[in-house]
């Protein structure tokens, strides 16, 4: 189909279609501020919360470091008993940090182990505690197979010692 001169000039005159400019991203919609307040929210209380955990549980890794120095001492214990006693007060002092004076304070021996038990009880108690405090409490041996024997038990002793600072309740 052939157009005529007319239609051929009306046709010149149309123009092209112009299309609006892009949409801006700034300024933003309401709910982009939204997002951004609730992730930058959510950020600073995370932030937070690991803060103060992590200021709570101080106590746990100065007594880490200090069972470590126990077990590899320089020259301040001389013998496994000064050993057993150390670690026995490293227990006392973090129960007293965490339970306070007027529950820990009057505990020994079947009291303080069943206490050690009852605040960490998911984690098992050797069952040679009982040797190993009055083992404590003897005197020096140079009987090799008793200082191998006396060793063992220390080992235990402060395997649990080092699970019950990690994971005891508060």
């Amino acid at each position: 189909m052939k157009l005529t001169e007319e239609q051929q000039a009306v046709l010149n005159q149309l123009q092209d279609i112009q299309l609006p400019e892009p949409i801006s991203w700034w300024p933003l919609a309401f709910s982009w501020w939204v997002l951004i307040l609730s992730v930058t929210s959510i950020l600073i209380g995370l932030i937070w919360y690991f803060r103060e955990q992590r200021k709570r549980n101080a106590y746990r890794r100065e007594a880490q470091e200090t069972l470590s120095l126990i077990m590899h001492p320089k020259e301040s214990y001389a013998s496994i008993n000064e050993q057993v006693l150390a670690i026995n007060s490293l227990l006392k002092q973090v129960a007293l940090t965490t339970y306070g004076r007027v529950n820990v304070a009057k505990l020994n021996d079947q009291a303080w182990l069943d206490f050690l038990k009852q605040n960490a009880s998911f984690i098992e108690q050797p069952k040679v505690l009982k040797a190993l405090f009055k083992v404590a409490y003897q005197a020096p041996t140079t009987d090799e197979a008793q200082l191998k024997n006396n060793q063992e038990l220390l080992t235990a002793w402060q395997t649990y010692a080092q699970k019950w600072i990690k994971g005891h309740h508060q």
